[in-house]
Formats: structure tokens, C-alpha cells, sequence
């Protein structure tokens, strides 16, 4: 290697070479995020030349210096020049050595490393998980519900991981960072530290976030996940190969309140009065983000958000959630309960009357070819006192629908809705689309089929 090339080089383009040089020993001393983030943005030109070019002349243990210098001479690369003369005459390579290593006992460098390998555990775990066979394509609440019942274990598992969290368990905060990464579209660890620097001053990207319509960058992105068509390919795709963890995490929030769990889990853990100012500014962009989507997409009403604020003692959380409601148009919340039918039998009995109510079900059809049974069935079901609470027609419909695909029950239940109300009516009066006759042989065939599934139930019932 000829080195006076290099010194000819560095004498020839010494300005250049200093503004090299103070580059990049100040990205060396940038913490371990913004180090990251200014490479995936293309704002450390010197540190990305190093990498780039110690990768290509990297061996198993060493990476060979002449070979990058000759590449330097060949190419006529000025950053090339740059740092074969700072790994050569400037004491580069201790230099760097002593960055990595001190940087590598640097709390936060553990810390990060650690949370890349969390990472990769979880995302690995939950692959393994994912059934190769995928689902039917139509993603709904009863979808929900039917996975729930057939895999309670699971979910039992979520709901302690949970609980967990308010003794310091860190496992729902990353599988939950680990979701949000993928399914918001983040572009990785990257695009989540972007995503987090948006919330402070002091940066670019919290600059930009001032130019934003919508001043909390994760409600926007919340929103997005929870969509009511579930169009979002990540979550479809994860849905679709039934990820448990996914389907535990929906479940809950839209079955049991989950957003509101979830905003008492992060002002216990971020709102504390002793806590520090950055945790508190993340703790509540994420309340106001919990608020703003369960409102807007997954139907929570502002009751219920309130009942939340007459629990909590006044500070920080109190002030948020009042503040955050007064921003959000109310909602009237579902109206219709969702249920799968095995739900709303009596536990002990469901085996036995699912197979009588198919039965009765099967006959009709092969008969009759209309729904009008399902009004039979439920009004005899209700009469023999078979449901374990008080539920309307709609929700027996959906029910069973879910429960019996093959029987090819319509979407619409007006016309069975009104038969049921009219067989469980003490009068005849008020329903101008049934006749007196029809109501009176629903009624009667209603009694029918309440013997047979009491019956069923008690074989010694006469």
C-alpha cells in the first residue's frame, strides 16, 4: 500500500478532512436513539460512510485497512480518504473500539439491546403460534366470541399478563409495543422511536408534529388498527392465522372493557406524582389516544368514560380523561350484545339442547325452508326457561347464525322478530303483518318444542 498517497491526500484536502473528523466523533457522542434515528434518515453521512465501508472489508475477526485504502485510491471516494486516514494516523480504530465498548456499558445501550431481543422473542413466539390453516375470511365480533369460548386457557393467559403489569412486569408493555411496531406500520424500532421523539421538544420530528392537523401522533395511528372493517393487512393477516395473543388482546378490549383497563394500567404506571415529566407527556398522549379510538372505533360510550373519572382521586389521569372527553363526540355504544348461543344456555345443559335445537332446526328446513323456526325456538326456550338471562330476538338470530352456517338463516330478522314479540304477547293486538291464525299456531308449535327440549333435559318429563 502506498501510505504516502493517503498523507498527500489528507495535505491536499485538510479542510474537508477536519469537518470528517468533528462529524463524526459528534454522532459518536449522540445517545444510542438518535444515533439510529439520524442513520435511518441519512442525517449521519460520516458515521453511515464508516459502517458502510468497514462492512465491505470486513473479515470473520478483523477488517483489513489496505484493502479499504486501495478501494480509496481506485475509487477517488473522498469519505473513503477520510477514514483511511483516521483509522491510520488519527488513532481511529482505538477510537472507535472505545466508543463501542463504552458505549455498550451504557445503561440505555442495554437497555435497547435488550428490548431488540425482546423483540425477537416475541415476534418469533407469536409466529409459532399462528395456525398455518387460515380462517374463514369473515372477521366480526362473533368471530370474537366463538374463538374466546374454544380457547379460554389462552385468553386466561392474557388477562394475567395483564394483572402482572401493575407489579412490574414489563411482558404486556412489550408485546403490546411489539403490535403496535407492526400493525401501525412503524417500519420497525426505527419508525417507533420517531414516533415516541414527535412528543418532545427538542427534535426535528416533534417540530414536524407541530405542523400535524392532530397533535397526539398515536391516536391517528390507534384509530387506524381499530377500523370496523379490519382492513388493515397486518392485523387482517395476523387475525386470519389466528395469533392468540391478537385475538385475547381484541376480545378484551371490545368484550370487557379493555381501554379502560388499559387507561388505569398506564396512569398507574406514567401519572404518578413523583414521575418524571417525559413519562407523564407519554402517559397521557396515550390515555388520549385510548379515548379517542374506543370512542371513535370500537363503540365505548362517553358513560362509561366518565363512570372512569368519578373512581379516580383528582390529579393528572382525572384531568386528562375530562379534558380528552370534552375533545370526543358521544356515542350511543353497541345496542346490540353479542353472544355466541352456547353463552346463553344454562352451562350444564348446552351439550344437550344444541343438539335438540338442531334437530328441531334441521326438520323445519328440510320442510318449511324459512326462519320462522328460529322464533319458535326461542320463544321456547324462554318459556321453558332455558336462556340463563334475559336476551332479545337479535341476539338469538346473530347466535344462531353463527352457531348453525350451513342452515342458510337470512341477515334480516324483522319478520322473526315480529313473530317471536307476537307469540310472547298476551294479546293479539298491534301486529298488522301476522295474523291471528299464525300467531296462534306459533304459540302452539312454540309449547311443542319446549316439551321436546325440557324433555330432552329430563327424560322422565311426561
Amino acid at each position: 500500500m502506498d501510505e504516502h498517497i493517503i498523507l498527500d491526500w489528507k495535505e491536499a484536502n485538510a479542510e474537508l478532512y477536519s469537518k470528517f473528523k468533528h462529524d463524526l466523533e459528534e454522532q459518536l457522542q449522540k445517545p444510542y436513539h438518535q444515533t439510529i434515528l439520524n442513520i435511518s434518515d441519512g442525517n449521519a453521512e460520516p458515521l453511515q460512510s464508516v459502517v458502510l465501508n468497514l462492512t465491505a472489508v470486513a473479515s470473520k475477526d478483523d477488517f483489513d485497512i489496505e484493502k479499504l485504502c486501495s478501494k480509496a485510491i481506485e475509487t477517488g471516494d473522498t469519505t473513503t480518504y477520510c477514514l483511511c486516514y483516521y483509522l491510520l494516523y488519527d488513532s481511529g480504530t482505538e477510537k472507535l473500539l472505545k466508543t463501542i465498548f463504552e458505549k455498550a456499558e451504557e445503561p440505555e445501550a442495554q437497555e435497547m439491546m435488550e428490548a431488540v431481543g425482546d423483540y425477537k422473542r416475541l415476534y418469533n413466539r407469536n409466529r409459532h403460534q399462528e395456525t398455518a390453516e387460515i380462517t374463514s375470511d369473515a372477521l366480526n365480533l362473533m368471530t370474537l366470541r366463538r374463538w374466546h369460548y374454544d380457547h379460554r386457557e389462552q385468553y386466561a393467559e392474557f388477562t394475567t399478563i395483564f394483572q402482572n403489569a401493575y407489579n412490574g412486569d414489563m411482558t404486556f408493555f412489550k408485546y403490546n409495543t411489539l403490535f403496535l411496531i407492526e400493525m401501525l406500520s412503524f417500519v420497525g424500532v426505527k419508525g417507533m422511536i420517531k414516533i415516541v421523539a414527535r412528543l418532545f421538544p427538542g427534535n426535528k420530528y416533534y417540530e414536524q408534529g407541530l405542523m400535524d392537523t392532530d397533535d397526539n401522533p398515536l391516536k391517528h395511528g390507534l384509530k387506524e388498527m381499530f377500523k370496523s372493517s379490519l382492513d388493515n393487512d397486518v392485523i387482517r393477516e395476523k387475525l386470519l392465522h389466528r395469533n392468540p395473543y391478537l385475538y385475547s388482546f381484541y376480545y378484551w378490549i371490545i368484550f370487557e372493557n379493555g381501554f379502560l383497563h388499559a387507561a388505569d394500567l398506564i396512569s398507574h404506571k406514567f401519572l404518578k406524582k413523583d414521575n418524571p415529566n417525559w413519562e407523564k407527556q407519554i402517559g397521557r398522549k396515550a390515555i388520549e389516544s385510548l379515548i379517542g379510538t374506543s370512542i371513535d372505533k370500537a363503540y365505548y360510550s362517553k358513560t362509561k368514560w366518565k363512570e372512569v373519572v368519578k373512581k379516580s382521586e383528582k390529579g393528572d389521569t382525572r384531568q386528562v380523561i375530562e379534558t380528552a372527553l370534552l375533545e370526543e363526540k358521544g356515542r350511543r355504544g353497541r345496542m346490540i350484545t353479542i353472544l355466541l348461543l352456547e353463552e346463553m344456555l344454562p352451562t350444564e345443559y348446552v351439550p344437550i339442547l344444541i343438539i335438540a335445537i338442531e334437530k328441531e332446526l334441521s326438520e323445519w328446513k328440510q320442510a318449511e325452508k324459512s326462519d320462522t323456526i328460529l322464533a319458535y325456538i326461542f320463544a321456547a326456550l324462554v318459556k321453558g326457561e332455558l336462556t340463563n338471562d334475559e336476551y332479545n330476538y337479535r341476539t338469538f338470530h346473530f347466535a344462531m347464525r353463527e352457531k348453525f352456517p350451513n342452515y342458510n338463516i337470512n341477515k334480516g330478522f324483522d319478520w322473526t322478530e315480529a313473530t317471536y314479540n307476537a307469540i310472547m304477547s298476551e294479546t293479539n293486538d298491534g301486529n298488522i303483518n301476522i295474523s291471528a291464525a299464525q300467531i296462534q299456531r306459533g304459540r302452539k308449535l312454540a309449547t311443542d318444542i319446549k316439551l321436546r327440549f325440557l324433555s330432552a333435559i329430563n327424560p322422565n318429563i311426561k
